[in-house]
This record gives structure tokens, C-alpha cells and sequence, in this order.
């Protein structure tokens, strides 16, 4: 092939891909940072399935909902995908045709206590007759175990503010937290810097306690030729350093 006719070929693929990119709308669940932050309009989550989509030519809008409301909006086709757990079967509950992308990202909880309680923590039976703060609906998201456990402690108790439980925890309220690290992390992060931790705990050494599996995410499609593009971005912007430096940017607000 001549170099004319390579060029010519090579701007054609390249004007070929451009016109089959498209604004797509992703669903993802309701603020939370750093993997959701609703007045940034990013996140880790949000920045990674950005990038992979415009490492492809596609350009992106997220429309932040509640949980119940992710399945509602891709059966009505009012998104072009959804960002789920990736062992969530959205294909069984929309009953059509759905396109699983690889994993984006994966959230982990821990049960988040400070070393000098001396907790001996291996298991979930081993959080029975502790002070325990979870985030909310944790009893339905963990493992059944884990629900079990909580009917029998009368100091179990779950909350919606993340952010609360990094307070609850330093002030010596509660034993133990429940949380992802990165969240816990984040919110540790944002209170010491307006000097809202209690000092008494502020310089102790934290354990994160590994009991639960992590839970791997990806994006849900209902077109595969999308769902192919994103797969590819996302191998671009892992290959490229962009996706670790996303992850790194979050971690260190």
C-alpha cells in the first residue's frame, strides 16, 4: 500500500469512528464520594467511565438516581447503560438483551476499628455485642451473616451520612465502623481538614479489618457495539496511566 493510500485509509477509519460517536447517558446511584461526588459532577467512578468513553470519541451526561430508580431508567431505554455491581443480573430483571462491560471499579468495606481496642476481628461473628455505626441498608448489601449478626446487638445502628460515622468513631461513640475504605478515608480527609475530629483519637493508629468480599462494578449497555468501545477506552486509559492517576487524584482530597 502506498503511503497516499495508507493516510487516506487511516484518516477514513478515523472519520468513520467519529461519526458513530455518540452523547451517550449513563445512570449511576446517588452521591457518593469519592467514587460519586454530586457537586463536582465526578468521582472516581464517574471520571473513569468518562475518560473510557471519550478514549473512544464518545462524550457522556450521568444522571444520578437512587437504586431502585438504575433498573427503572435502563427498561424504560431512558440511558444508554447503567452502573451497577457487577454480579447485579439487570438482563433477568429488564428482560431484554444487556451488554456487561469489564469491572470499572470495585468497592471494598471493611469493619473499621482503632488498633488499641485490640479488636480480634476475622470474622463477622466476631462484631457480636460491639458498638457498631454501618452505612445505611448495610444489612441488605452485606453479606446474610452479617444481617443475622446485627439482630442480636442492641448497639448496631446504621446511618445515612457517611461522614458521621468517621466523627462517631474518633469521638469514641462507636467500636467499630462499616465502610468502604475509600469512603471512610475521604470523609477522614474532609473532617480533619475543618478540624472536627476529636483530638483524643486523632494521632491513633486505625486496623482495617478485612471480613467482607469485595464487590466488583461495571457499566450495563443495551447496545454492545457501545458497550465494545467502552471495554477498549478502558484498556486505553489503563495503559496510559489515566486510570490510576483518576483513582490517586481522590484519594488524596
Amino acid at each position: 500500500m502506498s503511503l497516499l493510500k495508507y493516510v487516506l485509509f487511516t484518516v477514513s477509519l478515523c472519520l468513520s469512528s467519529f461519526a458513530l460517536a455518540k452523547e451517550l447517558r449513563i445512570a449511576i446511584g446517588s452521591e457518593l464520594p469519592p467514587y460519586v461526588i454530586n457537586q463536582m459532577s465526578g468521582g472516581i467512578e464517574i471520571d473513569i467511565i468518562r475518560e473510557a468513553l471519550k478514549a473512544t470519541g464518545h462524550t457522556v451526561s450521568f444522571h444520578l438516581v437512587n437504586n431502585k430508580r438504575l433498573v427503572k431508567r435502563l427498561q424504560n431505554r431512558d440511558v444508554d447503560g447503567t452502573a451497577e455491581n457487577s454480579s447485579f443480573d439487570m438482563a433477568k430483571v429488564v428482560n431484554f438483551s444487556i451488554y456487561e462491560s469489564e469491572t470499572t471499579i470495585t468497592y471494598h468495606n471493611f469493619a473499621i476499628a482503632f488498633d488499641y481496642k485490640n479488636f480480634q476481628i476475622h470474622s463477622i461473628s466476631d462484631l457480636a455485642n460491639k458498638r457498631i455505626l454501618a452505612f445505611q441498608n448495610a444489612t441488605k448489601y452485606l453479606d446474610p451473616a452479617y444481617a443475622t449478626m446485627t439482630e442480636d446487638n442492641d448497639d448496631y445502628k446504621e446511618h445515612s451520612k457517611q461522614s458521621l460515622q468517621v466523627k462517631q468513631l474518633y469521638a469514641s461513640r462507636v467500636d467499630v465502623v462499616i465502610s468502604g475504605k475509600r469512603i471512610f478515608n475521604y470523609w477522614k480527609n474532609q473532617a480533619e481538614s475543618e478540624g472536627s475530629l476529636s483530638q483524643k483519637n486523632i494521632q491513633k493508629k486505625l486496623i482495617f479489618h478485612n471480613i467482607f468480599e469485595a464487590s466488583p462494578r461495571n457499566v450495563k449497555f443495551v447496545d454492545r457495539r457501545i458497550r465494545d468501545d467502552f471495554n477498549h477506552g478502558l484498556r486505553l486509559i489503563k495503559e496510559s496511566g489515566l486510570y490510576q492517576e483518576i483513582i490517586e487524584k481522590y484519594e488524596h482530597m
